[in-house]
């Protein structure tokens, strides 16, 4: 038997295995081409080229700004965003090169969208620009005139790895738990919104290459109330299971077969998250490979092979937090994974708000002086904050409530048979 397992993976990492994985992932990525269409990069993209061209554009969009055609210069600087960085592909160039770059850009873009919308003086609005401009113009850009193997599969795989991480620590979390639970057989219903996430990404995907100039707002407003939602969800399962970390109610819980609130409303809560999780950034994944294959025409092995390497490690990283998870005891488990949850909660809600600020929907103060710190979903922004306050404080005083009622049932169940 073991004979045979070694076999197979010989057969997965021989010449004649690694030509046929690369012959699936190359036909994935061909599917996704033809399901997606055509794109608004038809051909390799000169980065520095469209960027002079968003900048002089900007610069003419200034010079004739005047706070009572507030709506008209909103548009046309949302345009600039939508249709210009995000449109002509330079989101994925800043990003691929520096994804701290690109969060700080599209932060100082919706200021600049928020200050024309409400008709702000001409001063405010150029000094505006002008840091943005300053950011434009020193952004990092990826060098797509590499087209080395090596070059395109290591932007392949970095794409997948930092959309993909996130998503990869909410799924292991919410496995491991059910496993520790006894219900390992419904683990696969996580696996089903995990598919279901990936086949509403392709089609929400599609259905933004149909928007064509719309489709950076509509992205922005998915990506932002599916991040929003996937927060409130990941909270609530976060304080359900740091309600339940110590022994007696975990005992409690195994003894009425995994309690209601597994069996109904918390599996649908986990399924739920499991789905979100993935889906809040499955298209805009799907619409940077797509740019990936625009820019190196034909050229799929390096992508694929960055892609299935990017999978691979991944899975390495979903094993070892799986394993740990499974060895820890059970009060530190369900500390450990609420704390996860909990975090991710946070850092979803921040994200959100830059999302949907950029997309028009919230506005945004800018308080000077803090820094974006992306990876946390800490921006300058006081809507921001305010939203990951009201995430951090609740769960807090939840908490709180919790405890105090435990204490009351103790010393009411201590006085209990002297009366």
């Amino acid at each position: 038997m073991k004979r045979e397992q070694g076999s197979a993976w010989e057969g997965a990492f021989s010449d004649r295995g690694s030509a046929a994985w690369a012959s699936r992932l190359r036909g994935l990525l061909l599917m996704l081409g033809l399901l997606l269409g055509s794109t608004a990069w038809a051909e390799a993209t000169d980065y520095p080229l469209v960027m002079s061209q968003v900048i002089e554009r900007g610069d003419r969009a200034v010079a004739g700004y005047s706070p009572d055609e507030a709506v008209r210069y909103g548009n046309e600087f949302s345009d600039l965003y939508f249709g210009g960085f995000e449109g002509m592909g330079l989101e994925f160039a800043v990003a691929q090169a520096d994804q701290q770059a690109m969060l700080e850009i599209e932060m100082a873009f919706s200021r600049l969208i928020g200050a024309a919308v409400s008709g702000q003086p001409e001063a405010e609005v150029a000094s505006l620009w002008s840091s943005l401009r300053a950011q434009l113009v020193r952004a990092p850009l990826i060098d797509n005139s590499d087209s080395s193997f090596w070059s395109v599969a290591i932007q392949s795989l970095l794409i997948l790895l930092r959309e993909g991480v996130e998503a990869l620590l909410v799924i292991a979390a919410l496995v491991a738990y059910l496993r520790k639970a006894g219900a390992a057989d419904r683990v696969v219903l996580i696996w089903i919104g995990v598919g279901a996430a990936l086949v509403a990404s392709v089609l929400t995907a599609w259905a933004l290459q149909g928007l064509i100039s719309s489709s950076g707002a509509a992205r922005e407003t998915i990506e932002g109330a599916t991040m929003l939602v996937a927060a409130v969800l990941l909270s609530y399962v976060s304080f359900w299971l740091f309600s339940r970390r110590e022994m007696q109610q975990w005992q409690g819980f195994i003894h009425n077969k995994l309690g209601d609130a597994v069996s109904s409303g918390s599996l649908m809560a986990i399924v739920s998250v499991a789905f979100f999780a993935v889906y809040r950034e499955g298209a805009e994944t799907i619409l940077f490979y797509q740019a990936l294959v625009a820019d190196v025409g034909d050229s799929l092995e390096p992508i694929a092979a960055g892609f299935g390497l990017a999978l691979l490690l991944l899975g390495v990283v979903y094993l070892a937090i799986f394993q740990l998870s499974v060895r820890l005891p059970l009060k530190q488990f369900f500390s450990g994974t609420a704390a996860l949850l909990f975090v991710l909660a946070v850092v979803f809600a921040g994200k959100s708000v830059l999302e949907l600020q950029v997309a028009g929907w919230i506005p945004n103060t800018y308080l000077e002086g803090l820094a974006t710190v992306g990876w946390l979903g800490i921006f300058p922004s006081l809507e921001s904050l305010a939203l990951q306050a009201v995430f951090i404080a609740v769960p807090v005083l939840a908490w709180m409530l919790t405890l105090k009622k435990r204490r009351a049932d103790e010393v009411g169940a201590q006085a209990k048979p002297q009366s």
